[in-house]
């Protein structure tokens, strides 16, 4: 039997390793599970983010992963987390120094666009295509409810099709196109609650 729940401390890793397995395109992925395991943890912990969680077992097969509030979000992981997480990502820092830059600063590029995103979803392979993504949505909009956000964006690479039937499926707005990572095109969708 599935459960969905919010994320608790503990379900980081395994939330971790579905992104890191689920997801192989895309800035977060090609950093290591060890800083995703913080990056994770800090999404939990946060009063500015949340994670919902699909669970099989007590195993988590799934997650969706939102925030209130971008910028305060990265202030609570860069207070926290930073220098755990300076010393993991130090081996990849020159290499993707661009691309964090351009994680960290594309709310302030996109500034008119809502603070409130969702960031990720991703399903263990073994359970795609089952519903599961559309039984975590109800509660992760439930929860933005809870934090009083009235409209939340989510942005989604040109090339993931299925993640953009999933979101047009269930009342996500088409916004207009952006590029966060050089020339690469992705969507942004906006929800109304």
């Amino acid at each position: 039997m599935i459960t969905i729940a919010l994320a608790k401390r503990g379900d980081e890793m395994q939330i971790a390793k579905i992104h890191k397995t689920e997801i192989s395109k895309g800035f977060l992925s090609s950093l290591s599970l060890a800083f995703l395991k913080r990056f994770f943890r800090g999404l939990i912990e946060s009063p500015a983010s949340f994670c919902v969680v699909a669970k099989e077992s007590n195993e988590v097969i799934g997650f969706m992963a939102g925030v209130s509030d971008m910028n305060k979000f990265y202030a609570y992981f860069l207070w926290h987390y930073f220098f755990q997480s300076f010393f993991i990502l130090l081996p990849k820092a020159f290499s993707s120094f661009k691309k964090i830059l351009e994680s960290l600063f594309y709310p302030t590029k996109e500034s008119s666009l809502p603070k409130a995103e969702l960031l990720t979803i991703a399903v263990a392979k073994e359970f795609q295509g089952k519903g599961v993504a559309s039984m975590m949505l109800p509660i992760f909009v439930a929860e933005m409810e809870k934090r009083n956000v009235a409209v939340f964006k989510v942005v989604v690479g040109e090339e993931l099709k299925n993640a953009i039937k999933f979101y047009e499926k269930n009342n996500f707005v088409f916004l207009r196109n952006t590029a966060i990572h050089g020339k690469n095109q992705s969507r942004v969708y906006i929800y109304n609650l």
